[in-house]
């Protein structure tokens, strides 16, 4: 047993090192975007996939008529809605507004109909469920041009959901920051990306287009493989507000989801973190069903449980969100369970806006 908990807290050990990395990483200067002093004012696509998002469209719509930002064009890509989203798109009278119904089918096809219908080089993409400031546009244009990247991973943050929701959410947004801040970048979202149509194109041959969803890291994957420059930029300026799902089956079928496309990826940094922190969860799992009869199991939980507190707390620091903290000690001592779970589902079809994956 002895040489079991070693091989558990060794594992832990080495995570514990990459968490304490990102931290320092989530802690380091952000990039002055001038959000409100924009010099230049290329035009500007933003490409949005969706699909049955008739509740949702209004507050998108309306965000992105309030861009400070003077120069851009907005590419809705129609992923063969059945809901009345063309309808609530109809409402708003904008002519730098396209609809475009998606002659493929999935979130990546509708992208990358999207992208190639551009008129901009420069490209930035969202969701259709989230609202952004109005300094969205200009925040992310002048970063990208500041930095010079292929790559710029824009913020993101829940402005609805419950508490675990939020919390798991806080450790996906400092470690996608903070992994990036180090220069080892291992995650992005989709909801808040620029890069160039030029790039976008060299990347193709890497974006897996048969895999249903990972459009945002197979891109991030294929920018590192191509030693593209990859940049974070973490400012309020730039934050895209998402939501968090209805319930917790829809939570689970999400980041369900989001496992499933672990097994495609092909960056060594990226595949050793997904090992490490699965390894990492069921050590953990071990040590709480296994500590009352061995309770040096019980660093390994502790080990840990320090490490992602100060992750996560710097993030919900950040957000002014610290009382979600009180519940961190629940949430902490579920999660292992809650993750093993997750990688179970993985094996399991998966339903995503109607469609099984």
């Amino acid at each position: 047993m002895l040489y079991f908990f070693l091989v558990c807290f060794l594992i832990v050990s080495v995570y514990a090192g990459y968490i304490l990395a990102y931290t320092y990483g989530w802690h380091k200067k952000k990039i002055p975007t001038a959000a409100h002093k924009t010099v230049s004012t290329p035009l500007v696509t933003v490409v949005i996939a969706l699909r049955n998002e008739s509740a949702h469209l209004p507050a998108l719509m309306q965000s992105l008529q309030q861009q400070t930002y003077p120069n851009f064009e907005v590419l809705l890509v129609n992923d063969h809605s059945d809901d009345d989203s063309e309808a609530v798109f109809t409402l708003f009278s904008d002519n730098r507004f396209t609809w475009i119904n998606s002659d493929g089918m999935g979130k990546k096809a509708a992208l990358r109909q999207g992208i190639n219908q551009a008129k901009s080089d420069l490209i930035l993409t969202t969701d259709a469920d989230v609202v952004l400031p109005s300094t969205w546009l200009a925040s992310m244009v002048n970063a990208y041009g500041q930095t010079a990247a292929q790559l710029l991973i824009g913020p993101v943050a829940m402005r609805t959901g419950t508490i675990f929701q939020r919390i798991d959410y806080f450790s996906l947004e400092g470690t996608t920051h903070g992994s990036a801040q180090v220069g080892a970048p291992i995650l992005c979202s989709g909801a808040n990306l620029a890069f160039s149509k030029t790039w976008y194109i060299q990347c193709l041959p890497y974006l897996h287009p048969n895999v249903p969803s990972g459009d945002d890291m197979f891109l991030l994957e294929a920018t590192k493989r191509l030693k593209g420059k990859i940049v974070s930029l973490k400012t309020a300026d730039a934050t895209v507000q998402i939501i968090g799902c209805e319930t917790f089956g829809q939570f689970l079928s999400q980041r369900a989801r989001w496992a499933s496309k672990a097994p495609r990826y092909t960056d060594a940094g990226i595949c050793f973190v997904a090992g490490m922190v699965a390894f990492t969860q069921v050590a953990c799992l071990v040590s709480l069903l296994v500590g009352a009869w061995y309770p040096l199991f019980f660093l390994v939980f502790l080990l840990k449980f320090v490490v992602d507190a100060g992750l996560i707390g710097s993030v919900a620091g950040y957000h002014k969100s610290v009382a979600s903290m009180l519940y961190y000690p629940l949430v902490a001592v579920v999660y292992p369970f809650y993750v093993i779970l997750v990688l179970l589902l993985t094996f399991f079809p998966n339903q995503w806006k109607e469609r099984t994956l």
